[in-house]
């Protein structure tokens, strides 16, 4: 310790009487107070009158408690002596604050609490270090962040899959007013965007009918509705698109958003374009009823060649009587079952198709040949 160091009075080392009494014990109730770590530091100065080192001239009970050292352990001891790893730029900080006679804020950590420092000078060869915990405030911003990254890291994730998605998604606020349609839905119509335009505006440019093929009033948009706080399922509506315009079979779902009391804030719709759907469940409609059709035609056929055999079978039990029969009932038999196999080849071929409007099977004859399509 310096020989020149002479501390500051302290309330246990014997404080003067009268006024400077009073007022040293004001400056203890201050310095002390529960909430601030405070240094005292003066400077060192070699024979130049450079400034080399700062000595701590006084610290209070936070400061001692933050560094971990008795006062006796801390007071008239320099920088260098009690932070030598930080000691360079701590010495550059004071001395740049003392010589612009500008105070300087900055945070650091010291032992497990994350303080505020802020230097300012006191004289011409001192400065006073004064700290503020700010961990509580650290760890909220930390957390705030945190949330913050979650919320966007969703928010980008949300974005993706709506851009990704070939369903049409529009948000809609209370006002009745578009907030939002994903890609999909803007290239459908030809938007660039759609935020803050009125539902009715967009809407009342469209042909928009029922599924019975009449027309749809505004007062039935599943958005708008809603918003009211109803909820829509799947519900079919034809509209005719203006990029193409051809009508499309379009299947709208819409839900109302809710914030966290339950008052309506948004609404939210999907839509899909069902067009192929229903084209397909028309074609398959068409081609059970063609099957069903021929099933009945042959079932009624098949019927034809069993009166000629059944006569053929009473003739041939007559051939005793009429030898010349041989000669014309056995081949006309033969006709009729080759037409009674063909008929049957048919039903056949009827039974493996698909009830989804194909035109029919290949279905083949044991010897290689096609079923006939007309009959002998």
């Amino acid at each position: 310790m310096s020989q020149n160091y002479v501390p500051r009075p302290h309330p246990d080392s014997g404080a003067p009487n009268g006024l400077q009494a009073d007022g040293e014990r004001r400056y203890r109730a201050i310095f002390e107070n529960p909430f601030d770590l405070i240094a005292v530091l003066d400077t060192v100065r070699d024979p130049n009158g450079t400034i080399v080192d700062w000595r701590y001239s006084d610290a209070n009970a936070n400061w001692l408690r933050a560094l971990g050292r008795p006062r006796d352990r801390l007071l008239g001891r320099t920088v260098r002596e009690v932070l030598p790893a930080r000691a360079e730029e701590l010495i550059a900080l004071y001395t740049r604050v003392l010589r612009h006679s500008r105070p300087e804020q900055h945070e650091e950590r010291v032992g497990p609490t994350d303080l505020l420092i802020s230097v300012f000078p006191i004289g011409r060869d001192s400065i006073v270090s004064s700290g503020v915990d700010i961990s509580a405030r650290l760890r909220v911003e930390a957390e705030v962040r945190r949330l913050l990254e979650i919320k966007r890291s969703e928010r980008e994730w949300l974005s993706a899959v709506l851009n990704a998605i070939t369903e049409e998604v529009y948000f809609a606020d209370p006002q009745q007013r578009y907030t939002y349609a994903n890609p999909a839905a803007l290239r459908e119509f030809g938007h660039d965007t759609v935020e803050g335009i009125d539902i009715e505006k967009i809407v009342s440019q469209l042909e928009v009918l029922r599924p019975d093929g009449t027309p749809r009033p505004f007062s039935e948009a599943p958005p708008v509705r809603a918003l009211n706080g109803e909820i829509v399922r799947d519900e079919e509506q034809i509209v005719r698109i203006p990029r193409t315009g051809e009508l499309r079979h379009r299947q709208v779902s819409a839900a109302p958003v809710r914030d966290g009391s339950g008052k309506i804030i948004g609404s939210v719709s999907v839509v899909r374009d069902v067009t192929d759907r229903r084209l397909r469940e028309k074609e398959r409609q068409e081609a059970e009823l063609q099957r069903q059709q021929l099933i009945s035609t042959l079932a009624h056929e098949l019927r034809n060649p069993l009166a000629p055999l059944r006569t053929g079978v009473e003739l041939l039990r007559k051939v005793r009587e009429q030898p010349s029969l041989l000669e014309t009932v056995p081949p006309m038999m033969e006709r009729q079952m080759r037409q009674l196999v063909a008929l049957i080849d048919r039903l056949l071929d009827v039974f493996a198709q698909e009830p989804s409007g194909g035109s029919g099977s290949s279905h083949e004859k044991k010897d290689g040949g096609k079923a006939p399509d007309q009959y002998s």
